[in-house]
């Protein structure tokens, strides 16, 4: 009998240092599955790629889509548009000044939690009044967020032509 209660007892005893340490375990786990990967230059460029794919298919709905409801954009030699639905009317606005194509080049971008910045390049082709084409080149920068499905999206996008201001 004696023997049989010492087993039970070790038995209980195991069983309870086994549940602890698990609680303990899955305690742990889920502090590293909470603490958010720091994302690749390849995820962080997706979006203004997603975005000249938008410009070029014409779609200012999509390109819109890319930007976090409070977005700004600080367009050179024009003020602040912020909104979503003004980002849309925005784009659509190069739309239907007559863009051809655009395309981005990341230099580089880096993510610290669920915020991160983007830097790279563009080009941009325009039908001009005269049918000809206009080629605009230059360089971005994007803040981004991770939002809720875990997609990341702008924040607050700056650009500028690489052309010297014209002067008269």
């Amino acid at each position: 009998m004696e023997t049989t209660s010492k087993i039970v007892t070790l038995l209980a005893t195991a069983l309870v240092l086994s549940t602890l340490l698990s609680c303990s375990q899955q305690s742990k786990d889920s502090k590293v599955a909470e603490l958010p990967q720091s994302a690749t230059v390849e995820e962080l460029g997706q979006m203004n790629r997603d975005f000249a794919k938008a410009l070029t298919a014409k779609d200012a709905l999509a390109a819109a889509n890319l930007y976090d409801e409070n977005a700004s954009l600080l367009p050179p030699n024009e003020p602040i548009v912020t909104g979503r639905t003004n980002i849309q009317a925005y784009w659509q606005g190069a739309i239907d000044a007559g863009i051809i194509d655009a395309s981005v080049k990341t230099i580089d971008a880096k993510s610290n939690g669920d915020l991160a910045y983007e830097i790279g390049t563009f080009t941009l082709r325009f039908s001009g009044a005269a049918n000809d084409t206009i080629v605009e080149v230059g360089k971005y920068t994007e803040i981004l967020k991770r939002n809720e499905e875990g997609k990341w999206i702008s924040t607050y996008g700056m650009w500028s032509s690489n052309d010297p201001v014209p002067t008269e």
